[in-house]
């Protein structure tokens, strides 16, 4: 069966105030892809192609991103995890996933991971970190946003979009060519909150030994926004992860290598949802993480 078999059902789901699009294909153990910062639930397409044969693939739009509407108060990155968690119990039935997320994405993943363990049975975690944003970087960002807000997204801001997004090697190519226009497209009012919730989050580095699940992190060793050594350094605190570094590769791993990834993370999330595999919250002996490994 292929993945022309399961057309995504695509929708907006309400809860409380929010509202969110979410994009399902598939039946079976849910996995759960959150897109980074300017992109949205597109990213994945090439990484999960057959998975939805096996797994129900629930991917889900950040505000003001894909199809999902843009918040225009002020929010925190926990208040939007409390409202993922109420949309995936929704579509799974309690059911714990696997939580899959591309930088801002996996800012989210660690936090559902921490506040509802219940419905976390592992975790990707590709170009992220649990660590405050700092100053150096933050101040920069935000000032991108002044400037879509004020002035829309211009040739050259995209094309820094772009290069902070890709590795230098691949902005040549066609997808990146592709979401380079796309952020051209991007209205600055509609993702400022979004991005503000990332710029301004709080620092959970503290946390992550509380994380007792399977932790598949994934990291480009070209990445600039955040660096390799960021992602050795957070992984090592995990009790359960190992790190799998790709060569020649910048901050989008899903566009940049989809099928390496999609192999990993396939590999992963059949390890993780396969028959006699211990449910979330169960108790279970930690292992130390793997060491770092480079493709």
């Amino acid at each position: 069966m292929t993945a022309t078999d399961h057309a995504p059902d695509s929708t907006v789901l309400t809860t409380e105030d929010w509202s969110l699009g979410v994009h399902r294909r598939g039946e079976g153990p849910p996995v759960v892809l959150l897109h980074g910062l300017l992109t949205d639930s597109r990213v994945w397409q090439q990484v999960v192609e057959d998975l939805p044969a096996t797994h129900q693939v629930i991917a889900i739009d950040a505000p003001g991103h894909g199809s999902s509407p843009p918040r225009t108060g002020a929010y925190s990155l926990e208040e939007e995890c409390a409202r993922l968690a109420d949309v995936v119990e929704r579509l799974t039935d309690g059911q714990p996933a696997v939580w899959v997320g591309h930088s801002m994405g996996g800012m989210k993943a660690m936090r559902v991971a921490l506040s509802r363990p219940d419905l976390t049975s592992g975790l990707v975690l590709i170009s992220t970190q649990p660590y405050r944003e700092p100053a150096s970087t933050a101040d920069p960002y935000e000032a991108m946003v002044e400037v879509a807000i004020a002035d829309g997204v211009s040739p050259d801001l995209a094309r820094l979009m772009a290069r902070l997004n890709f590795a230098r090697g691949f902005l040549g190519t066609d997808t990146a060519r592709h979401w380079t226009e796309h952020f051209r497209t991007l209205v600055g009012d509609d993702i400022a909150q979004t991005c503000y919730s990332v710029y301004r989050r709080g620092d959970i580095s503290d946390q992550l030994r509380k994380i007792d699940v399977p932790v598949l992190v994934v990291h480009g060793a070209a990445d600039v926004p955040i660096r390799l050594p960021v992602a050795q350094r957070y992984a090592a605190e995990i009790p359960r992860a190992e790190l799998l570094v790709l060569a020649d590769t910048g901050h989008t791993p899903p566009c940049e290598r989809p099928a390496e990834l999609g192999a990993a993370l396939r590999e992963f999330v059949d390890r993780v949802t396969g028959p006699g595999q211990i449910r979330a919250g169960a108790t279970t002996t930690p292992r130390r993480s793997d060491p770092p490994r480079a493709r």
